[in-house]
């Protein structure tokens, strides 16, 4: 083995790119048209373009991928993560074109990718599995309805290839079940190429639970110990931890047993992970068979943290046909790891994907950091929104939780709203750090989501934008006059919202004191809210401010109309408005639209339905995500603006809808 092809794109590239550096090994990438500018491309040794720009076309066209690595000269494949990783096609053409496979063999691969088949082979090998129903294609409604009943409400439709949340509908009645079908086979689709599902009884206090294995062609199978990752967002998993804080010893024995068991049953070789679903506590502890990933995992940095193992160095080797490093009696575990995903997402908008430039990605270097982008890079629509993997690793889980969170809020990450306030409300909330994390975690502690930055810590940040980029000269503030005179005003809108708000700067001689107004309020006519000193005393873009005695510093930078505020524990970003907006060409359109850009998939609706508040009236894929462009109002479809297939921008309107009162 000489040079290398990561079939995939973005972190997991620059991941296997480390390992293969460190071990002597070149290195080959293969991107799409809106990836030619990442990182991973200009790390490795090679880079081949692919045709097009979404993941069909592109990350998961087999031929395409296949021509690269013969026109690169590689003579071995590493498939990452998601895309073609699970695929067993994909695995054989690799070994059919003569080249050297870093993952199962199809076989093994085959036997696990298909969830159903999987559940066959658990079941035979003694491990116990969730109730649920196959769903193949040819199963109409009716006859879904029927297995439905039998598996029981609340269940999942579950995409039967592939993983990572894609594909995965909860359903609370029968009601819900022919659109959870529907949308389900569309995600699954889009994202494996594969459209089946099947039904499985949802467990809504369990835990996630996940084994680590690892084979070699020599028959030998190791266990790495276990992961927690249950807290989960749309059934994907944003916090993954190891050891697990809930789990009872002698079911983690017995899980370590079903998951090494399973392995050897299908003669597995190199990374994969076996996850179960554990429920209760104490004695009463049981679990059971979810699936197999014939791949390596996106949270494979806790295990590598706390076993002091690289798992893609240990892929590396047994593809190459060496044994297994290390015996089951030589693995050891150390002290706690926690990794968050980093997204670019806002939770407390139903998890809306953000794209654009980011601007600075520097976070704290006490952290390891797994990630994709850097300062500059653009986030598009075609991909998933994660930016990074954010991994603390300490003696103890509370102090890894706290040193995780603490380098969080230190971060700078700046242009595109993130989850990053989010996970670091997960990593301080009680029922986190207490060990109560059930897959119902998200649903429970809604406050995680949208935690809100205090308002004196609000009007701190505000002040430094009132005041910052003005020179100081000895001492005397820009904007100073020796009489009365009237106040300079300043409007901000939020990153991500949807109201303004208005700051007014006095200045003198004594100091400078910034007003800041209610969201709302009118220039001139209402008084400020809140009424803060700033000192001039640090230099550049760093500002002092003063509130009710207590000094804090805050770090300032500005892009063009964006300013963005870091203070050690709190992060905001705001867009500079004009107090005085003129009209645009389309200030007069108005109807429903798409809240980030992406592909139309569907239509639900005609000119001249009459649809009612809350009615989805388009089905928008981005991100690898499903997004429903719903009524907000009750009223008639007077034109429908799009059509399926369409590719369109960020607030397009989809529709024009016209009420009843309207009409009259």
């Amino acid at each position: 083995m000489r040079r290398i092809l990561v079939a995939n794109r973005g972190e997991i590239a620059r991941r296997v790119f480390r390992t293969a550096r460190a071990m002597g090994l070149q290195t080959v990438a293969v991107y799409s048209e809106p990836d030619a500018g990442a990182p991973f491309v200009r790390e490795a040794d090679v880079a081949i373009a692919l045709r097009g720009s979404t993941s069909a076309e592109t990350y998961l066209d087999i031929a395409q991928v296949l021509d690269a690595a013969q026109r690169s000269g590689a003579d071995a494949v590493h498939p990452g993560y998601g895309f073609l990783s699970e695929s067993p096609d994909f695995a054989e053409a690799v070994r059919e074109a003569g080249l050297t496979w870093i993952g199962p063999t199809p076989e093994a691969i085959r036997a696990m990718a298909l969830k159903v088949e999987a559940k066959r082979l658990a079941a035979d090998a003694g491990v116990p599995l969730v109730p649920g129903a196959e769903l193949p294609d040819a199963v109409g409604d009716e006859e879904a309805a029927v297995r439905a009943e039998q598996v029981g409400y609340p269940l999942l439709v579950k995409a039967s290839a592939g993983g990572g949340g894609k594909g995965m509908r909860v359903v609370d009645g029968p009601g819900d079940l022919a659109d959870a079908l529907a949308s389900a086979r569309r995600e699954a689709q889009a994202s494996f190429g594969d459209s089946t599902v099947f039904l499985e009884r949802y467990l809504d206090q369990a835990r996630h639970v996940e084994v680590q294995v690892f084979g070699d062609a020599h028959g030998n199978v190791v266990h790495l110990g276990e992961r927690e990752c249950s807290i989960q967002r749309r059934h994907q998993k944003i916090v993954e931890e190891s050891p697990s804080p809930g789990l009872e010893p002698s079911v983690a024995d017995s899980m370590y047993a079903a998951a090494v068991a399973l392995a050897r049953a299908i003669g597995y070789r190199g990374a994969g992970t076996v996850e179960f679903l554990v429920s209760g506590t104490g004695a009463d502890q049981v679990f059971f068979f979810l699936e197999m990933n014939t791949r390596l995992q996106v949270e494979h940095p806790v295990t590598e943290m706390v076993t002091g193992i690289d798992l893609v160095e240990w892929q590396i080797r047994v593809a190459r046909g060496e044994v297994l490093p290390k015996g089951q009696e030589e693995i050891r575990r150390q002290g706690h790891a926690i990794e968050v995903r980093l997204y670019a997402e806002d939770p407390a908008r139903g998890y809306l994907p953000n794209t654009g430039i980011l601007r600075e990605f520097a976070v704290d270097p006490a952290l390891r950091v797994d990630s994709g982008v850097e300062a500059g890079s653009l986030v598009t629509a075609y991909y998933d929104p994660m930016l990074a993997k954010v991994i603390a690793h300490a003696e103890d889980r509370e102090s890894s939780a706290s040193q995780l969170a603490r380098g969080l809020r230190a971060s700078r990450i700046h242009g595109l709203v993130t989850n990053r306030d989010s996970l670091v409300a997960i990593l301080e909330s009680p029922r986190f750090l207490s060990g109560e994390t059930t897959t119902a975690f998200l649903e429970e502690e809604p406050a995680v989501l949208g935690p809100v930055v205090p308002s004196d810590v609000r009007d701190r940040h505000l002040a430094s934008i009132a005041v910052q980029g003005r020179p100081v000269l000895d001492g005397v503030p820009a904007g100073w006059r020796n009489v009365p005179s009237v106040p300079e005003f300043t409007a901000v809108r939020e990153l991500g919202a949807e109201s303004d708000t208005t700051v007014t700067t006095l200045w003198s001689m004594g100091g400078t004191r910034v007003g800041v107004l209610e969201d709302g309020a009118e220039p001139f006519v209402d008084p400020p809210r809140a009424l803060v000193d700033v000192d001039f005393s640090a230099a550049g873009d760093v500002i002092a401010v003063r509130i009710d005695g207590v000094l804090a510093t805050c770090a300032v930078a500005a892009y063009d109309d964006l300013v963005c505020i870091d203070d050690g524990l709190w992060s905001t970003q705001w867009h500079r408005v004009s107090l005085y907006p003129g009209g645009s060409a389309d200030e007069g359109a108005k109807g429903p639209s798409t809240p980030v850009p992406g592909t139309v998939t569907v239509v639900e609706v005609a000119a001249g339905d009459r649809v009612m508040a809350g009615q989805t009236l388009v089905v928008l894929e981005a991100m690898k995500m499903e997004h429903r462009i719903t009524a907000d109002v009750d009223g008639v479809v007077a034109e429908v603006l799009v059509v399926p297939g369409q590719s369109v921008e960020a607030h397009a309107v989809v529709a024009v809808l016209e009420t009843s009162q309207e009409s009259t």
